[in-house]
């Protein structure tokens, strides 16, 4: 009959190795009995597993190398396996942040302290050749570091190693720098960088198996040899300190196989080896210091002696074993930046700083004891606010408040803290706001809006803008709404457009309310003036409608629809044509004030005609030009309406006298002459003469040739032509006569 080994082979399978209840076990062992009678053979020892513990079970049923977790970590360091066997813990599958070293091959590659290498010699030297297997060949080691809080709480260390042998008794050392050794894995000489305070573990089990013994050694540098644990001279690693089950715990694979969940390897018993240790209450972390390990690398001796040879060794690997915490301040700031100061209590180191945008303030990871500490924005450049802090705090029993009003981060660091605070700052941008009207110069009764530009506002600015219209340059007086307008990524629509009945000056002026990143801002009042003329109309009034050749006409000028305050000049013209184009005549020009126009100057009009004036208004600042209407200022100058007369000269000349022309009148007299046959002076004249006239005077025939023969009453007619200025006259037939009788 064959029975299930519970060695990792047979039947059971890799791992920690079948778990059976305490009633299956109690079955187990009357079954063996009853096969060991029955057949009367001897039967192996076999060693079983409890599945409510996770420990080992030697062959006589007591429990070996098995211990629960130290509290109050529930890392499980004493069950000789790499996984959690009860729900909530934690085990080398499940622990973070974890670090892991990896040895060389055995064989022609490994590598290994040689030249008698001892534990308290820094100065080593690395071989590398055919380093056959042995019970101190080392494959891996882990380590793990965490806090826990409450009662016996403190730092908690996890150490754990692999070897690839499972012959003899085995004694393993961890060595904890503070300070790393680059390169320490290659062959040749090296100097381990070690310092003050750095620690050695100890990891020592017998053949049989059992709980290991565990032991701590601190490196001293300075004063007495006497501190040494197995050296007559410093430097040296100091006494020896024999950890106990207040302060850690271990155990070994004594019985099972067990399955690395990373490698996924089986580990044969006597190749796995674990340690937890509470490094404070252990006295490496004493309350009130703040110390910090970088760097741990496994060791193996050749006996349990400790100034044995030192065996084999895996490199170091990078950790973080520290009792001290982080603090981190970080700066942001919105629409700008600025410096922005900071003071500290708790003993921070130094006590007040300053930080810029993106630029952070950090206190540790070496320097930061447990305790109670507070952060608080002290100094603000002016404009600026606390818009928001925010901290973040890891780490069992690290803890931080925040409080806005007061700008104060309130932190509680336990040891391996990490707390992370934000300060964040708003200011806000400060824009400027500028305004273009449609038009600067209108008339009344015109339309105008306003258009506005913000410069140095944020790209998503928004708000409103309000639009008015004032009529004093100080904008406060008789406001007029243009409009609110709603500012979209920093555009602002135009104004609603206004319309001005009266004329003035008139200024406008945008109101930019702000948003959550810009100021408010204001355009410039005087800058956005606008005229608003006045179109008044010009009529003109002559002195006189019609006039005779010599006199003398003034006109006069209204305007209407201008504003009380008008000036400006009337020019006064007179033309000679309805258009108001031809022959013009200066009538003066007049100076406007208060909307009153003076007179033109008299004009004498020396010839006769119709004339027309016209009136044109410069206009001013306030009122638009005018003309008057030509066509409506006409004036009649009348034409000279002489007198002839006539009287007999030498027969048969004729003398004619013309009166009241003016004094360059032209023209002609014209004598006709008329038989006595026409009574009427109707017919051929018998003898017609043409004088030229120039002006008033008596004009004569010159008749030398013509005789008057026939009987009778010969009949004068005389007539003036008349010109331009004179009214042409013919004097009455027969008034000058002369009878020729025959016989």
């Amino acid at each position: 009959m064959s029975v299930p080994s519970t060695h990792g082979g047979g039947a059971r399978p890799a791992g920690r190795g079948t778990r059976l209840s305490f009633l299956a076990r109690r079955k187990w062992r009357v079954l063996i009995a009853a096969a060991t009678l029955a057949i009367g053979i001897a039967i192996p020892a076999t060693s079983f597993a409890d599945s409510s513990t996770g420990c080992d079970f030697a062959p006589n049923g007591t429990t070996q190398s098995c211990s629960p977790p130290l509290a109050p970590s529930t890392f499980e360091g004493g069950d000789g396996n790499l996984v959690p066997n009860s729900a909530g813990n934690t085990d080398w599958s499940t622990v973070q942040p974890l670090s892991t070293g990896v040895d060389l091959a055995s064989g022609s590659g490994d590598n290994s302290f040689g030249q008698g290498t001892k534990e308290d010699n820094p100065n080593v030297t690395v071989v590398s050749g055919s380093i056959p297997p042995n019970k101190s060949d080392l494959t891996r080691f882990y380590e793990a570091s965490e806090f826990v809080g409450g009662t016996n709480g403190g730092n908690f260390l996890y150490l754990a190693w692999e070897r690839s042998n499972v012959l003899g008794s085995a004694n393993m050392d961890f060595e904890i720098n503070q300070a790393t050794t680059p390169g320490l894995g290659s062959p040749g000489a090296h100097t381990i960088n070690r310092t003050a305070g750095d620690l050695l573990v100890t990891f020592d089990f017998n053949n049989g198996g059992g709980r290991p013994t565990l032991g701590l050694l601190k490196w001293v540098t300075t004063g007495s040899a006497s501190q040494c644990f197995s050296s007559s001279t410093l430097p040296c690693w100091g006494n020896h300190v024999n950890l106990n089950s207040s302060n850690s715990e271990g155990a070994v694979n004594n019985v099972d196989a067990v399955t690395d969940p990373f490698t996924h390897q089986s580990l044969p018993a006597l190749t796995f080896g674990e340690a937890s240790i509470n490094l404070t209450t252990a006295g490496v972390f004493p309350p009130g210091t703040c110390e910090a390990f970088g760097s741990t690398f496994a060791k193996s001796r050749a006996s349990s002696a400790f100034n044995a040879e030192v065996k084999d060794f895996i490199a170091p690997a990078a950790v973080n074993i520290t009792n001290c915490g982080t603090i981190k301040i970080h700066k942001v700031t919105e629409n700008g930046d600025g410096t922005f100061g900071y003071t500290t209590t708790g003993g921070l180191s130094p006590a007040t700083f300053s930080l810029s945008n993106g630029q952070t303030r950090t206190y540790g990871p070496n320097t930061v004891v447990p305790g109670p500490y507070s952060v608080t924005e002290s100094t603000l450049p002016s404009g600026w606010t606390l818009k928001n802090l925010t901290c973040t705090a890891t780490g069992s029993g690290t803890s931080a408040s925040t409080s806005l009003a007061t700008a104060t981060a309130s932190i509680t660091m336990a040891p391996q803290g990490v707390v992370d605070c934000t300060y964040t700052n708003h200011t806000n941008v400060s824009p400027a706001i500028s305004t273009t009207l449609s038009a600067g110069t209108v008339n009344v009764g015109d339309s105008v809006h306003d258009s506005a530009t913000l410069t140095g506002a944020t790209a998503d600015a928004g708000g409103t803008v309000t639009y008015k219209v004032y009529t004093d340059s100080a904008c406060t007086l008789n406001a007029v709404d243009a409009g609110t307008k709603t500012v979209t990524s920093g555009v602002v629509p135009d104004s609603n457009a206004v319309t001005f009945n009266t004329a003035g000056t008139f200024f406008w002026q945008a109101v930019y309310s702000g948003d959550a990143n810009n100021s408010g801002a204001t355009s410039d009042c005087t800058s956005e003036k606008l005229l608003v003329k006045a179109s008044p109309s010009i009529s003109t009034t002559l002195s006189a409608g019609t006039i005779n050749i010599g006199g003398s006409v003034h006109d006069s000028a209204t305007l209407t629809g201008a504003t009380a305050d008008a000036g400006g000049t009337v020019t006064y013209k007179v033309y000679t044509d309805s258009a108001c184009t031809l022959n013009p005549v200066d009538a003066g020009t007049k100076t406007v004030t208060g909307g009153v126009v003076p007179d033109s100057n008299s004009v004498t009009f020396n010839h006769s005609g119709t004339f027309y004036w016209q009136a044109v208004y410069s206009g001013d600042a306030n009122n638009n030009g005018a003309t008057s209407d030509c066509t409506t200022e006409a004036l009649v100058v009348s034409p000279n309406s002489p007198g002839i007369s006539t009287a007999q000269h030498l027969i048969p000349n004729d003398d004619a006298t013309i009166t009241g022309t003016t004094p360059n009148a032209g023209g002609t007299i014209t004598f006709n002459l008329y038989s006595p046959g026409d009574a009427t002076c109707s017919g051929t004249p018998a003898l017609t003469q043409t004088v030229n006239v120039s002006g008033d005077g008596t004009y004569n025939t010159t008749n030398t040739t013509f005789v008057a023969s026939a009987d009778g009453t010969w009949r004068w007619l005389v007539s003036y032509s008349g010109d331009s200025d004179n009214v042409g006259t013919t004097s009455a037939c027969g008034v000058e006569n002369f009878t020729i009788t025959n016989g």
